[in-house]
């Protein structure tokens, strides 16, 4: 089965975040700062929108330099909320990783997934499942991302560059030489300022010519190992699997109600179907559970949840079911109404690392 990779990029998360929930901002260049306090200006851009960045604005400058460039502009400068923007990316992380089989979070506004499963190989059906990602986050959260899907990391990655924002680029094997070479080789993941500048002396500026470049003229700046690790990547050649980091090993499965409530036996109505499903993954994947979690998304979009963990490890629906219902009971007495809901399980083991397949099965 051909592998189907996927890169997660929200758009200016901050700056996007900050023109949400005021809309006077839309259309101005807004920029996100983090402020020292050392002087009224002192600090650096964290985030600059769009029409920030079409006049010279960039991450990483400080903020005077930014407020010169944008001298005689009407523009926003704003602190950086960091727990508003870690509210955001929790609710789009849990929505994204429901509908990949493998999500591998590598900053608060992105993620690698993995849905060669989902997709059975195919890329066409990779794009649908690209476009329902979208389409939820849009719908969801009002933020709009950029997605590439792929063979792997490396292009995944060069990918959801492509087209930003609101993007959304597929590369099947076949197009994935033709589509890296022309770009430059510092657009390569993990490729800095100071490995860009020893290729520009090898005569090396583009993907195209690291991929044709001679392994023994690399070998020279970069030693051995990382001159094949880039001459491997700049051919299109990655292994490297999507792995899950963190709370990596779960499973979860998020809905939205038809409307706010705070009614147990109306919310789990509604939520039985995705823990059935959630079980029927458990059983496939020939997994045991030994924490389980209730999610709940209030109407203000903050995040709450509640967890249980078990005496020992399960597969049983019983051990889903009964104490989500006890969980969501306890989770609507403290936060009332609620948006979404999500049940979660945790500390997963395979069903070889128990002590027989019979245990499994009971």
């Amino acid at each position: 089965m051909t592998r189907v990779v996927g890169h997660f990029d929200l758009d200016y998360f901050y700056a996007q975040v900050e023109q949400i929930e005021d809309p006077t901002l839309r259309g101005l260049p807004v920029i996100v700062c983090v402020y020292s306090g050392r002087t009224e200006d002192s600090g650096v851009v964290s985030t600059a929108n769009y029409a920030a960045r079409d006049l010279g604005v960039k991450s990483g400058i400080p903020i005077t330099v930014a407020k010169n460039r944008l001298k005689g502009v009407e523009a926003k400068f704003i602190p950086m909320h960091r727990e508003k923007y870690e509210a955001y990316s929790e609710r789009i992380m849990l929505l994204v990783r429901e509908r990949t089989d493998m999500l591998e979070q590598t900053g608060i506004d992105e993620a690698f997934f993995d849905i060669t499963s989902r997709s059975g190989g195919s890329f066409e059906r990779a794009k649908e499942i690209g476009l329902e990602i979208k389409r939820q986050v849009l719908q969801q959260e009002r933020l709009t991302c950029s997605i590439g899907l792929a063979p792997n990391m490396i292009v995944a990655k060069l990918a959801s560059d492509y087209q930003k924002p609101d993007g959304l680029t597929v590369v099947v094997p076949e197009q994935v030489k033709g589509f890296m070479a022309p770009m430059p080789v510092d657009k390569l993941y993990g490729i800095g300022s100071k490995s860009s500048a020893l290729m520009r002396e090898l005569g090396v500026t583009t993907i195209a010519d690291l991929a044709k470049a001679d392994l023994t003229l690399l070998e020279g700046p970069f030693g051995r190992r990382l001159a094949l690790q880039l001459h491997d990547a700049a051919n299109g050649t990655d292994e490297q699997p999507v792995v899950e980091r963190g709370e990596a090993t779960q499973l979860s499965r998020i809905i939205t109600l038809k409307k706010d409530s705070r009614v147990v036996e109306e919310i789990l109505e509604q939520l039985t179907p995705a823990i059935e499903d959630l079980h029927k993954r458990v059983i496939e994947k020939r997994l045991f559970f030994r924490s389980i979690s209730i999610i709940g998304i209030l109407p203000n979009l903050s995040v709450r949840s509640r967890t249980k963990t078990l005496e020992k490890p399960t597969a049983e629906m019983s051990a889903v079911r009964d104490n989500g219902i006890s969980l969501l009971s306890s989770l609507l007495a403290e936060t009332g109404e609620i948006r979404r809901v999500g049940i979660k399980v945790a500390d997963l083991t395979e069903a070889s690392e128990q002590s027989s397949l019979a245990d499994f099965l009971r």
